[in-house]
């Protein structure tokens, strides 16, 4: 059971839940309160269909992934593999088809639109996995898209948007995406040359692909500033400050420097972290 577990990312689903959690609360808040919260603007039972639509679709998007990567894998990340030595190919496609026939469900359970959505997003994480991923950019836009879509789905848990901004909210976690999508490249440059992939870093190089996931870098800290610009809470221009804006730059520099896998790892995960950290600031924006 830990194996199967381990191959839909448990971490990244919770944060997939808190995401949305955290913008139906940011929605519902009184008057730009921290502590208060207009509770009946709740759609309670769109709410928990959402999550469940968005985490099991992901979940198997994320096992599909794992099954085109066996040979990939051996190569970037041989400490890591789960399919083949722990859990047959076989069990992980019946896995991944439960998986996906229930986020199809809830999308369904929510509404039509959801539903026709989750089909979409299902066929298309498919899709990344089998080809889209070892294209230029596609595969990395794709993900971006999702991770931005993850935000703004997160809408219809409420009945009316108040004090937040989803749209803004969403660009972030596509330009922080789209950056770590790019260094994930850079990192797995060795296994995507073996698959003949031909992804941005083999195609154009390591040098102009970390130019390129500074200028998301930066789109992150313009989408910041903008924020600050337009709320009236000192305690929201501090934190976003303080855990957005001013780590950028040490993420740039890190960038600038990093030449092996580890390096560009770390950038990875810091802007992963960035990112979830930068989303509780919804709270009291």
């Amino acid at each position: 059971m830990k194996y199967y577990l381990k191959l839909i990312r448990p971490i990244n689903l919770t944060l997939t839940v808190l995401t949305q959690l955290l913008f139906i609360l940011s929605a519902s808040r009184i008057n730009h309160s921290f502590s208060h919260f207009d509770w009946s603007n709740i759609r309670f039972q769109e709410s928990i269909t959402t999550m469940f639509a968005c985490v099991f679709v992901a979940a198997g998007g994320y096992v599909i992934n794992d099954i085109f990567d066996i040979e990939t894998d051996q190569i970037n990340r041989p400490e890591k593999i789960i399919l083949s030595k722990h859990i047959s190919t076989k069990s992980a496609k019946i896995f991944y088809a439960i998986l996906t026939s229930i986020g199809i469900i809830s999308g369904f359970l929510t509404g039509i639109g959801m539903g026709i959505l989750c089909i979409v997003l299902a066929i298309l994480l498919y899709f990344y996995s089998s080809d889209l991923k070892g294209e230029m950019l596609q595969g990395n836009l794709l993900i971006s898209i999702m991770a931005g879509m993850v935000v703004y789905v997160a809408s219809r848990g409420v009945f009316n948007v108040q004090n937040t901004y989803f749209a803004e909210y969403a660009s972030v976690a596509f330009f922080i995406t789209m950056a770590r999508e790019l260094i994930k490249d850079i990192e797995d440059i060795e296994g995507d040359k073996a698959q003949e992939y031909v992804t941005y870093p083999i195609l154009k190089g390591v040098q102009a692909t970390k130019i390129l996931a500074a200028i998301f870098i930066l789109l992150t800290f313009l989408i910041a500033v903008l924020l600050m610009f337009q709320s009236n809470v000192s305690l929201f221009k501090i934190y976003i400050s303080a855990f957005i804006i001013a780590p950028i730059f040490y993420y740039l520099y890190l960038l600038y420097n990093a030449k092996d896998k580890g390096q560009f790892r770390k950038i990875s995960n810091w802007l992963k972290l960035t990112m979830f950290i930068g989303l509780f600031s919804s709270l009291f924006c």
